[in-house]
């Protein structure tokens, strides 16, 4: 049991259900396109650097994942912005990915782009926020802000009076305890990124189990590369790339249809669905549903 009365069991309880209510709001209502089902969620990586190496991420090893100054164009941003509007896109855009999106130069305007007729969500970990940046950011559109603290329950009175200082509603904002110790697992639900987090629940998962990410998610990398999913820290799986290809058009292709096809069978052959210990289908499943009837109807 933790210091707060709460066991192991309850934190992941409760962050599951805190992730799961926030955005199913936006990731549940089906939105179609030529009678096919897109995208609801897209996960957005800004830049290839993070101010922390936590011990449950890829980037606790430098050889597996180094900090590059890496970041995305505007011009990038803009288009994905663009093309959403062209949709009337009522899902959402995280700015998370496999980084602090913080540490981009420009995230404000980067975000900016998306305004607030589209849902925009950033994952921070808090080490480069001030109500400057909080003002900014959601004078710009930002819809909600996730403030991961890993330094201790200090942090919420912290970011609390900030947050009040910057004009920042209750509800623009989710502060997450993520201090716990190894053995709670830090007070998260652990994953190993796709086999990229050796020895952190790895073993013993089954191998055939549905997966609903490709059914509802897009996730684009800072270089407009499409990836599988936010699992796959390998990035050795692309799909197209944004700069020379629309959104549609990739979540559409043959290649990304393959793997949505074989993930609903509950298939994981295929790499690195084959080293994944995700579970998959906490969100997505009204996509899967529709997926599988247009597929029925393919044969």
């Amino acid at each position: 049991m933790n210091k707060d009365g709460r066991t192991k069991e309850d934190i992941f309880r409760q962050t599951i259900m805190k992730n799961i209510e926030r955005k199913s709001k936006y990731i549940d209502q089906v939105q179609t396109y030529n009678d096919l089902p897109i995208f609801s969620w897209i996960d957005v990586n800004v830049t290839e650097l993070c101010s922390r190496t936590c011990e449950f991420c890829p980037r606790k090893d430098p050889v597996i994942y180094p900090n590059q100054n890496l970041h995305m164009d505007l011009g990038l941003g803009k288009k994905i912005a663009n093309e959403l509007r062209e949709l009337s896109y009522k899902g959402g855009v995280i700015f998370s990915g496999y980084s602090e999106p913080l540490l981009h130069p420009d995230i404000q305007k980067l975000v900016g782009l998306f305004g607030k007729d589209i849902h925009t969500e950033l994952v921070t970990n808090g080490d480069k926020l001030s109500v400057k940046v909080l003002r900014e950011l959601f004078s710009g559109g930002l819809g909600v802000l996730l403030i991961s603290m890993y330094d201790g329950p200090q942090q919420i009175e912290y970011f609390q009076e900030m947050l009040f200082e910057a004009g920042v509603k209750n509800e623009q904002y989710v502060l997450r305890d993520r201090w716990y110790s190894i053995e709670e697992d830090y007070g998260l639900k652990l994953t190993n990124r796709a086999g990229t987090v050796k020895g952190l629940h790895s073993q013993g998962f089954a191998t055939l189990r549905p997966c609903y990410y490709m059914h509802y998610s897009m996730q684009i990398d800072w270089n407009g590369d499409v990836m599988l999913c936010v699992q796959d820290f390998s990035k050795k799986i692309k799909f197209g790339n944004i700069y020379a290809e629309s959104l549609l058009d990739i979540w559409n292709s043959l290649n990304m249809g393959k793997y949505r096809k074989i993930l609903l069978k509950g298939y994981r052959s295929m790499f690195p669905c084959n080293n994944c210990n995700v579970d998959g289908t906490l969100h997505g499943k009204n996509h899967a549903e529709i997926w599988k009837d247009v597929y029925e109807d393919k044969k």
